[in-house]
């Protein structure tokens, strides 16, 4: 009976041209044998002679791919047996495979029930590459990125030979930084000791869920209103009580109405999330009087508050807070960039002590070098330089995208200038869906985000969230008309 070639028992083919070195082909292809059944548990190898002599390989190749099989588990050697493919490797591994695919295809994958209270808004006709006129995308043409580089390259160099002490607050001239900042710019009264450095607003955001409240509590939020705050408070299995907006900004006597004694309340008072109303004076004190009488807890998101477009930034609700009932979160991926997630907290002092336990649980801190390079930025006023140079451009934008809107959507969207903020809210005719409208937008290769996203309860008429402030004007008036001829479709 004819020797059958070792190549074919083992059902190798080696490729001499092949990058990939000729022991890791060897090993790879004898650990795919074993796995998917065809090399059963117990089966005697051919010497490592024979197999090198029958693929033209040196035995010390076939050696080392042994070896690494050895090593791993996968094979096993006996004096006077020769090598053997491992007894307790299960020889039914791929038809396990077929049949965990079949009851994949089959079966929901088991998960907490926290995980399935999530919002789930169907965004996936956005591609991954920001598009106009996608919003929350800074303009980085005009960020100072040789002076962020020098500051990078020296603190990089210093953390190597003298790392910087960070305690469980964040890198203290960070938040010294913070502090003279928020203070000068929106009049937050607060000491580094008040702030807390986490990984961007969200991570706020869900710390405050998960310390302030106990499951089941309920959370006043604006609606329509930030999808992520939803899905933090969500996350920590609150409830969501949506309480309607009007021109100055959340309604409280309506929220008294479905819920008396709120325990948490989320507010964007300097520029309400997304129609972009700001919070009148009257409103807010009616809103901390609340918060008193109640012994609740108010959660001011203060986003996009330096982009106000003909005069100075709004005060900070925390600014006239007198009972120490509101914590003021901020970030700087909108006024650097998305990639820096570094945000903040500051907090009353009584919670201090039990945010610092919560966040320990989840992460220490954002790194190291990355707050001590911010904290040079922001106390050498490279900041506040950058915000103004980036106002100048974004109102600019604004208007373009105003005037291009006016101009060429004419009963098709409805817009008018907002005085803050990187985004423009425009209205779709009634009747018009505004999911279905943003799909066909991207076909058009234009991206907008539904205003129905953001909303627990429909409106009565529907919109986009656009984005102005990382596109230039041509690309601003393209996208219009981009956006015009996909709303024509829809309509048709």
């Amino acid at each position: 009976m004819p020797k059958r070639a070792t190549s074919t028992v083992l059902e190798i083919d080696i490729n001499f041209s092949d990058d990939e070195p000729l022991h890791r082909q060897l090993y790879t292809a004898m650990k795919r044998g074993i796995l998917n059944g065809r090399l059963q548990p117990g089966t005697r190898l051919p010497s490592t002679r024979i197999i090198a002599d029958d693929l033209r390989i040196s035995r010390t190749t076939v050696l080392n791919a042994f070896d690494q099989l050895s090593a791993e588990g996968y094979l096993e050697g006996k004096v006077g047996s020769g090598t053997r493919v491992a007894s307790y490797v299960p020889g039914d591994l791929a038809k396990q495979a077929q049949r965990s695919r079949l009851r994949s295809s089959h079966s929901k994958a088991k998960v907490s029930q926290r995980a399935q209270l999530h919002p789930n808004a169907d965004l996936s006709f956005l591609r991954t590459s920001a598009r106009p006129l996608r919003p929350g995308q800074p303009e980085a043409s005009l960020f100072p990125l040789a002076v962020w580089s020098r500051m990078a390259a020296r603190h990089w160099r210093r953390a190597t030979r003298d790392p910087e002490h960070i305690d469980s607050l964040g890198y203290r001239p960070l938040r010294q930084a913070i502090c003279d900042y928020v203070g000068r710019l929106r009049s937050v009264r607060c000491d580094p000791d008040q702030v807390l450095i986490v990984c961007g607003a969200q991570q706020g955001l869900y710390l405050s869920a998960h310390t302030l409240l106990d499951p089941g509590e309920a959370v006043w939020m604006e609606d329509p209103g930030y999808p992520r705050a939803r899905a933090a408070f969500l996350s920590a299995g609150l409830k969501v009580i949506p309480v309607p907006v009007d021109s100055e900004g959340l309604v409280v006597s309506a929220g008294k109405k479905i819920d008396p004694l709120p325990k948490l309340i989320f507010v964007t008072p300097s520029f309400q999330c997304p129609l972009g109303a700001m919070m009148s004076l009257s409103r807010r004190f009616e809103l901390l009087e609340l918060a008193r009488v109640s012994n609740a807890w108010i959660l001011e998101d203060d986003y996009f508050s330096e982009y106000r477009y003909g005069g100075a930034p709004t005060a900070s609700l925390q600014s006239i807070d007198q009972d120490k009932r509101v914590l003021y979160i901020g970030n700087f991926s909108k006024s650097i960039a998305p990639s820096l997630r570094i945000g903040y907290l500051v907090l009353p002092p009584a919670l201090v002590e039990s945010f610092q336990r919560v966040r320990f649980t989840m992460s220490r801190q954002p790194p190291g070098v990355e707050q001590a390079i911010l904290a040079e930025f922001i106390s050498q006023g490279h900041l506040e330089r950058f915000v103004r140079a980036t106002l100048r451009t974004y109102r600019e934008r604004q208007a373009a995208l105003v005037e291009a809107i006016n101009t060429h959507a004419k009963g098709l969207l409805e817009t008018s200038p907002s005085g803050t903020g990187m985004y423009q809210v425009a209205w779709l005719n009634p009747g018009i869906d505004d999911q279905a409208a943003a799909r066909a937008a991207a076909v058009h290769g234009v991206d907008v985000i539904p205003l129905s996203t953001f909303c627990m309860k429909p409106l009565p008429r529907q919109g986009f969230v656009l984005g102005y402030s990382s596109y230039e004007l041509h690309r601003i008036g393209w996208a219009v008309k981009q956006l015009c001829a996909a709303l024509s479709a829809v309509k048709a």
